[in-house]
């Protein structure tokens, strides 16, 4: 054998060892990822899933294959929505003087993945998108954004930054709480002047 080839033997052999090594590493951490990677495997991941998975689904049996739930709620989970959530989320974050409607309902993933997602706050779709699918009224035809005198918003294809809050996109939420508010129509700010003035300075 030349030193080359051997070189080569000892290498492939080292990274054989690192990999028999790691990997089990990782599936101590949450042996769920081994089968269940896809499901984490987006810019944001929910910080539950580093909790372990046993979190939120506490009442599963994972030593049968397709695991199977002991008790009466879907894919083990320790509680159903938004219950589970109010776990570890702020149950204020549900309660004011308007409550927006699947906040209210409990409908949580209706708007958030549980794991994880390529969307800020774990959102199923690109933010604007996703409050269009229910609000269509909002958006016009004409332009393909909004009606003068109807909305101060529209919506392009340029990404922005919001001004008020830093690290997140300009969007609906930007002038409106996407779960509770104690401001009609979910506002952030007063009606009127008031709210432009939050960004534009008169």
């Amino acid at each position: 054998m030349n030193t080359k080839r051997i070189v080569l033997a000892q290498l492939t052999c080292a990274l054989v060892l690192a990999l028999a090594y790691v990997l089990p590493a990782q599936a101590q951490d949450n042996p769920c990822l081994l089968c269940h990677a896809a499901l984490v495997d987006k810019k944001v991941v929910h910080p539950a899933v580093q909790m372990g998975c046993a979190s939120c689904h506490a009442d599963l049996d994972t030593s049968v294959m397709p695991h199977k739930a002991k008790g009466k709620i879907a894919k083990g989970l320790s509680a159903e929505a938004p219950g589970l959530c109010i776990n570890c989320h702020d149950k204020k974050l549900f309660e004011g003087k308007v409550v927006h409607v699947p906040a209210a309902a409990g409908m949580c993933l209706g708007c958030h993945n549980p794991h994880a997602s390529d969307n800020i706050g774990l959102l199923n779709k690109e933010p604007a998108t996703l409050c269009l699918d229910c609000h269509p009224d909002i958006k016009t035809k004409a332009h393909g954004g909004f009606s003068r005198g109807q909305h101060p918003l529209g919506f392009d294809s340029v990404k922005r930054a919001d001004p008020l809050r830093p690290g997140k996109q300009f969007y609906c939420a930007a002038c409106h709480e996407p779960h509770r508010s104690e401001r009609p129509k979910l506002n952030r700010f007063a009606k009127g002047m008031a709210a432009c003035q939050q960004c534009h300075k008169m």
